[in-house]
């Protein structure tokens, strides 16, 4: 790229009009810029995840195809710009994270806090400098990205998800982020019941607080 308002612009388009925005990682990894216009997205490669969990491959793979369902999703969220970012950049955290026990389990405890710093970094060169509102955004939802499916598996009660959407600077943005997050793997899942769990979430928030 050739500069940082070439870069901001660019990204933008990309994550905004195409169909599948990885298809524009992948070619910058195959032409080998990646790792210099987007170091934080290029040390996703190779980070190993749970086959069981993850069989698609290392966190590149998952977040090239986070970003893809996200874009179908886009123009549901509330800010679709910041949505996709906080697609692109939720897993950053793994890069720091990422250990392999004993029992040869995969894990990457805390890492929706953990890489917080990282995307904090990658936003303040691929966003407007006056862009204070759509930084704190991504910060926030890559922190919680994790919770609402955890919630949902866990069937947890109406307090948990009251708490969760309480902390959350967009619950209804924060809600598509875990449906893309969840199907952006290539293990064939049915999201229905989880999806109607935080529906049903959202609308006691959306009540609890008129």
């Amino acid at each position: 790229m050739k500069g940082n308002i070439d870069r901001v612009k660019e990204l933008e388009n990309v994550l905004l009009t195409y169909e599948k925005p990885s298809v524009y990682f992948k070619e910058l990894r195959e032409n080998k810029n990646l790792e210099l216009d987007f170091p934080e997205i290029y040390d996703l490669i190779g980070v190993i995840q749970s086959p069981i969990h993850h069989p698609e491959g290392d966190v590149f793979n998952h977040t090239m195809m986070v970003i893809d369902e996200a874009a179908k999703l886009k123009n549901k969220a509330k800010n679709p710009l910041g949505f996709m970012y906080s697609a692109l950049c939720h897993d950053f955290g793994k890069v720091l994270t990422t250990k392999t026990k004993e029992d040869g389990r995969i894990i990457s405890y805390n890492h929706e806090r953990a890489g917080l710093k990282l995307v904090r970094k990658f936003l303040n060169r691929t966003t407007k400098k006056e862009d204070n509102n759509l930084r704190e955004y991504v910060l926030n939802m890559t922190e919680f990205h994790m919770q609402p499916n955890q919630l949902a598996n866990q069937n947890s009660k109406l307090k948990s998800t009251r708490k969760l959407f309480g902390k959350s600077v967009c619950p209804e943005d924060l809600v598509l982020l875990a449906k893309a997050d969840a199907l952006g793997r290539t293990i064939n899942q049915d999201y229905t019941q989880k999806e109607e769990y935080l529906k049903n979430a959202l609308n006691d928030y959306k009540a609890m607080k008129k």
